[in-house]
């Protein structure tokens, strides 16, 4: 699925705030791109799915100052680098890692099964989660062989997944090969190159808010009505209107495939000139083709509908990264007390994204190819350059001090020539406070262990998303009149004063140890503010335009993190860590240059000066003085009419969680037990509120009791309340048991003589439970995905599955 990352919050309401994504060096494509509409829009692939997680040495997260001191424009929302293995000197060592396990669906929406119709007559109902949903298989393998000599390394892996998804026809497929190679060319001089190819094929179904989809069909449908084929085989399509598919039609016969092949590689090479100066080259590509394609075949809806004679489509995107980074690295020693170290480097990037689209609506009968009827094709070109120039100096005193400094200067072609160099200061200060004889001698030393006192400030930038990469432009659009084609400026004016967005972070920190260190703990306060957000502003329609993409406003983001480890016992059998981990976010937006306004059109949010982003903004309940709702003379229940809105909800949590206990028995047994939760975020239940209009969740079945049954709710009461979204805004706070897992390690002879690495058996459990109070099916969906300002949503979104695996590794 489309997953988002978000560190300290959000930073942007149209450009995106997850991080910047850095596999050994090379920036990677993370999108989430949707090539046909599948309707719910977190459905889709994220595109580091076909990342090979076996592959995957570390991972290290780059938050503040020192994100702003690597990448400048580029990393207002942090920065993610992935480090994958690679070979080391010694014999060749072979691991093969087998898995099976099984998806399931974790909790059920409750449907309407009462024995009665509206008109007080017997019918039959339909609970068909029975159909849509299954128990999924999970199949992995990867094998990996590596080793090397003084002089040459190697890690060589090959991976293969099949996994099931558990909505029926919905599937995932990858396949990869990665070759990590290091060679010492001399004495001084060091290449380590690496390439990775991947082929991820997947099947999809539409959901969400896209009419045709198969979890949209099933809340949109009273359960009284039969979606079985007849004798002949024929679907009956849906009583609800045309827009809609039957979801059993859609299982079987629906096709949305999707095939990625990719390749991502880097070279990095290093010349250690002496012990006082190196130099580093490196070289990333990531360039990948994805061909998604789309069938609905002849009479799977409404005769009405343009889709009726069947409709056949695809799509092809084409990406390519080019990124290219050299770095001059001095260090010497002032005195005996003092070091330094400086730094001077560049980088550059380059992005070009091609997409081509064709589809037909009127198909051969037969025919799944857009050759089947007139097509009609669509293709656009994006291309982004961006060249940065840095300089950073440490200096280091007794090392206990350490102060650092840098200064970036970023340009990319997003933006005019008048604004588009960029300088990004930022400063550190570490002092290891611990380190000090005062500190050691006094009260202090006896109750610390280790003490360090860390505080940063740093400048950095975001770009706009590639569809806005030619904001800066007049655009124009094709045209047709009498046949012939022309072209008309878009309603869109261009700016050449368009900067980036711009974040001030300042931070400050203490990391400390007591108890001999048994209990270490880092302790961050944060203040974020970034200015120049980008959006569309209305302009004035005399000027011949209606908008124009431009810096419009400020938001700021403050927050708490710690996190805490405890080693509870700690002796030669038996091993115990507790690591608690807690951030809190307050997200505001500081200034608008334009008037409020609705983040996702037909969506109750907001994005309001004063407010946090993306704001959950409707109609609310006309209460009594005692606070129970007011109802009208029919029961049904009053609320504030379309014309007095008013904030009714916050999907940003005030507040996330985890706790991880690790056991370890001598050195055969391990287990994990991770917890984790959001707390004081809510979710907009759009999946119940369709439910309650068209009668086919639980709760509606009082309505359909008999007239005098004192059990009936008021008629038109959920009809009623359809408007009033207060209803539907349900606390999203949840814990959930994350991950249980236990492994042992088989170190007996009999096993090493054959398998000196041993072997390894595992079982593990995720997303296995969570305590909530929401409705849903899962608190933590998002129909959209990575939006900055759609969070919070649920409407028919796929279910995240509970996940039981057993895996065996083989190490020789």
């Amino acid at each position: 699925g489309g997953i988002t990352v978000r560190m300290r919050g959000t930073s942007s309401i149209i450009s995106g705030s997850d991080p910047l994504y850095i596999v050994d060096g090379v920036i990677v494509d993370n999108s989430s791109a949707q090539l046909r509409d599948l309707g719910a829009r977190s459905s889709v692939q994220n595109r580091l799915a076909d990342i090979n997680p076996a592959d995957i040495e570390r991972i290290e997260v780059i938050r503040g100052a020192a994100a702003a001191a690597l990448y400048g424009s580029r990393a207002n929302n942090g920065v993610v680098q992935i480090f994958t293995k690679r070979g080391s000197e010694g014999r060749p060592r072979a691991t093969l890692n087998v898995r099976y396990g099984q998806d399931a669906l974790p909790r059920r929406l409750g449907m309407n099964m009462a024995a009665l119709n509206t008109a007080g007559a017997p019918v039959q109902r339909f609970d068909y989660q029975d159909q849509i949903f299954r128990t999924a298989d999970v199949v992995e393998t990867n094998l990996s062989i590596s080793g090397g000599t003084q002089a040459t390394t190697y890690y060589l892996s090959g991976g293969l997944l099949n996994q099931q998804g558990i909505v029926d026809a919905t599937s995932a497929t990858r396949q990869s090969v990665r070759l990590n190679l290091g060679q010492e060319l001399a004495s001084s001089l060091r290449i380590d190159v690496g390439a990775n190819y991947i082929n991820n094929q997947a099947n999809f179904l539409p959901n969400g808010e896209r009419p045709g989809g198969v979890l949209t069909a099933l809340v949109f449908t009273p359960t009284d009505f039969n979606f079985f084929p007849n004798e002949s085989g024929v679907y009956p399509l849906p009583p609800t209107g045309g827009v809609f598919a039957n979801p059993l039609l859609a299982i079987d016969r629906f096709e949305y495939p999707e095939v990625t092949n990719r390749f991502i590689g880097s070279a990095r090479t290093r010349w250690s000139a002496s012990e006082r100066f190196a130099l580093d080259y490196n070289i990333g590509f990531d360039t990948y083709s994805t061909d998604a394609s789309e069938f609905i075949p002849r009479g799977a809806v409404n005769p009405s509908q343009q889709t009726a004679l069947g409709l056949s489509a695809t799509a092809i995107r084409d990406s390519r990264i080019v990124n290219q980074d050299l770095v001059a690295t001095s260090g010497y020693d002032l005195s005996s007390s003092l070091r330094m170290r400086t730094s001077a480097g560049m980088n550059y990037t380059n992005q070009q994204l091609r997409t081509t689209t064709a589809a037909t609506f009127d198909l051969l009968p037969t025919v799944d190819l857009v050759s089947g009827g007139t097509p009609a094709a669509a293709q656009s070109e994006i291309e982004v350059a961006t060249l940065g120039f840095y300089g950073e100096q440490v200096a280091t005193w007794r090392d206990i001090l350490t102060i650092n400094g840098s200064l970036r200067a970023d340009a990319a072609s997003n933006f005019g020539a008048n604004e588009r160099w960029q300088l990004y200061p930022k400063a550190q200060l570490s002092y290891v406070v611990g380190e000090e004889s005062w500190f050691q001698d006094s009260f202090l030393g006896d109750a610390f262990g280790t003490f360090r006192f860390r505080t940063a400030i740093g400048y950095a930038g975001n770009q706009p998303s590639a569809a806005n990469a030619y904001s800066r432009f007049d655009v124009y659009n094709r045209a047709v009149a009498d046949g012939r084609v022309g072209l008309v400026n878009s309603t869109t004016r261009g700016n050449e004063d368009l900067r980036p967005e711009r974040q001030r972070e300042f931070e400050v920190g203490v990391d400390f140890g007591i108890l001999t260190n048994r209990i270490n703990a880092e302790v961050t306060y944060y203040d974020k503010l970034v200015d120049d957000l980008l959006l569309f502003r209305p302009i004035a329609r005399s000027s011949g335009f209606a908008t124009q993409f431009a810096n419009i406003g400020s938001m700021s983001n403050k927050g708490w993190e710690a996190l805490v480890t405890t080693q509870n016992i700690n002796s030669d059998e038996y091993q115990w860590t507790t690591t608690f981990n807690y951030s809190t976010n307050k997200n505001r937006v500081e200034t608008l240059t334009i008037p409020s306004f609705v983040g996702i059109a037909g969506y109750p949010n907001r994005v309001e000066e004063g407010q946090p982003v993306g704001i959950f903004y409707g109609q609310y309940y006309l209460r009594n003085e005692d606070g129970s709702i007011q109802t009208n003379a029919n029961g049904a229940p009053i609320g504030s009419g379309s014309a007095n809105q008013r904030v009714i909800g916050d999907p940003n949590p005030q507040w996330t969680g985890s706790v991880l206990n690790e056991f370890a028995f001598r050195d055969n047994v391990r287990m994990r037990v991770l917890f984790d939760g959001t707390f004081g975020n809510d979710v907009v239940n759009l999946t119940r509120r369709i439910t309650d209009i068209f009668l086919a969740g639980a709760d509606t079945e009082f309505e359909l009791l008999p007239f005098g049954d004192p059990r009936r709710v008021a008629n038109g009461r959920f009809s009623g309340r359809a408007a009033i979204f207060e209803e539907y805004v349900e606390d999203g706070s949840f814990v959930k048991l994350r991950e249980i897992s236990l492994s042992y390690n088989l170190t007996q002879p009999f096993v090493t003589r054959y398998l000196p690495g041993g072997v390894e058996l595992t079982i593990a459990g995720r997303n296995l439970y969570t305590w909530t109070d929401y409705t849903g099916y899962d608190p933590e969906l998002n129909l959209f995905g990575q939006n900055t300002v759609g969070r919070g949503f649920d409407f028919a979104t796929y279910p995240i599955p509970r996940t039981v695996a057993f895996s065996a590794r083989f190490a020789y």
